[in-house]
């Protein structure tokens, strides 16, 4: 599950991508990827791991809901993949 989001900031768009994904220990990561629109390469990546799919998901909802709250939106639909 993949979600990416904007918004401006002084007339810059800045990016949040939020990724669900499993690894080779049977366990989830939430990736979180952002930055500018502009840069080619990301100002930061943060991964966290959890051990269940469920708890990930609660990550991720979480995660999003203070980003939505924080004035991003959706640039994409929540999809898999």
């Amino acid at each position: 599950m993949k979600m990416t989001m904007t918004r401006s900031v002084k007339g810059r768009i800045r990016y949040y991508t939020i990724e669900l994904i499993p690894n080779l220990f049977s366990e989830w990561m939430v990736v979180r990827t952002y930055g500018s629109i502009k840069k080619l390469k990301p100002t930061g990546v943060i991964s966290e791991i959890y051990d269940s799919a469920e708890t990930a998901a609660e990550s991720m909802q979480s995660l999003i809901c203070a980003k939505l709250k924080k004035g991003y939106t959706n640039r994409c639909a929540l999809n898999n993949g």
